[in-house]
């Protein structure tokens, strides 16, 4: 009987072990990229191909297989995970892998040049660059490469976004700058995005305008109810002369209130100030985000292209010693100039179904249309408008 009762036991643990060793592992689904919205020059190339081939419409992507784009190019690719990715002019990159993780899936890919724009769908996405990987586990991450500098920038417009260590949130970016001379990137840098940050994801990302608009109405809304903190009393290691004084220089150009054009080179022109090595002139926009730039001049001239949206700015110059320490800010100047062309909302569609109330027949070239001397007119000319005379309908 207790040999039974063994044999009987074992029988029972190898049954077990066996159904357990047949039960599937779970695995992740292979990764494919369907390409569409093509424009300009855009080609791709499996990894069993030596050479890169024009892409199309359609055209789909494995794993390991690669997307370059021109300098005119841009693409659109669906990744089979349901994440979008939009590549942008004078970019190359690879899909890399797929592979499950908690919360659902990793989806890698390897950026070699240019800018990507991932918005995501579900689980994660790794993006490897020359600097390391930027990670987004929200909604929206640019991951870029300067073709000059081969600085690596990563922007997280919306969502929960990672690089260097780093965790960041909507309208911050995080900068690795290389080192020329040791061929290595330095720590990360966080900070604000900029009105150029704002503005690519703009030209490339359609979706990107919706979180754009919510954005600058949270910077309005904060903005219009922040309260103003009494400044601190200057000690006397660090004293800041204001303009009311009568040794701190005065912006000269472009005048207080001046209205510029939308596009172009505009020069901003100031008082040198005795002492002063550089000067830091910081500009801000109608919702709030600043841009700030150092020069050793007494001027800067720059594209006002980089400042896209219509309203009213302000710009400063604080005046700075060889330490950087600062010896006064003159008073602040303000311009406005009208949104830049590229954000002008279309033009609306021309009208196709015409109503009654569309109807006319005074002008032949205009839509909607009604001869008072034809038998064949619409039926929306049943109704003329206006001191015109009623023409014979014809159902």
């Amino acid at each position: 009987m207790k040999t039974t009762r063994w044999n009987t036991l074992l029988l029972i643990l190898s049954l077990l072990l066996l159904t357990s060793a047949c039960q599937p592992t779970p695995t992740a689904s292979p990764l494919t990229g369907t390409l569409s919205e093509l424009s300009g020059r855009v080609e791709s190339k499996s990894a069993a191909e030596a050479a890169f081939q024009s892409a199309e419409a359609g055209d789909t992507i494995q794993v390991n297989d690669q997307v370059q784009t021109g300098d005119d190019g841009r693409v659109r690719v669906d990744l089979s995970s349901g994440t979008l990715i939009r590549v942008a002019p004078s970019s190359l990159f690879t899909l890399a892998s797929n592979e499950p993780a908690e919360g659902g899936l990793a989806t890698k890919l390897k950026l070699q040049l240019g800018r990507i724009f991932v918005i995501l769908k579900g689980g994660s996405v790794d993006v490897e660059t020359p600097s390391g990987v930027a990670s987004v586990r929200g909604s929206y991450m640019m991951a870029g490469i300067d073709p000059e500098t081969q600085d690596v920038v990563v922007t997280c417009l919306e969502g929960n976004c990672s690089a260097g260590g780093i965790n960041f949130t909507d309208g911050q970016k995080v900068t690795f700058h290389y080192n020329p001379s040791t061929g290595k990137y330095g720590a990360p840098s966080l900070e604000k995005m900029t009105e150029e940050d704002f503005q690519l994801w703009l030209e490339n990302n359609p979706e990107a305008r919706q979180i754009y608009n919510q954005i600058l109405a949270g910077q309005s809304a904060a903005t219009a109810t922040r309260t103003p903190t009494p400044s601190p009393t200057p000690t006397t290691q660090t004293t800041i002369i204001t303009d009311t004084e009568t040794n701190c220089f005065s912006l000269q150009a472009p005048p207080d209130g001046a209205l510029i054009n939308a596009t172009g080179l505009v020069t901003f022109t100031w008082e040198p100030q005795e002492g002063a090595a550089s000067y830091e002139v910081v500009f801000t926009s109608p919702g709030g985000a600043q841009n700030t730039l150092v020069t050793t001049s007494a001027s800067l001239a720059n594209f006002i292209d980089i400042f896209p949206f219509g309203g009213t700015y302000s710009w400063e110059v604080t005046a700075l010693r060889a330490d950087g320490t600062p010896i006064c800010t003159a008073k602040a100047f303000a311009f406005s100039k009208p949104v830049s062309p590229a954000l002008e909302p279309p033009a609306p569609p021309e009208k196709t179904v015409c109503t009654k109330d569309d109807a006319q027949w005074t002008n032949p070239r205009a839509p909607c249309y009604c001869n008072i001397e034809s038998s064949n007119n619409p039926r929306y000319c049943k109704l003329p408008v206006g001191p015109t005379p009623m023409p014979t309908y014809y159902p």
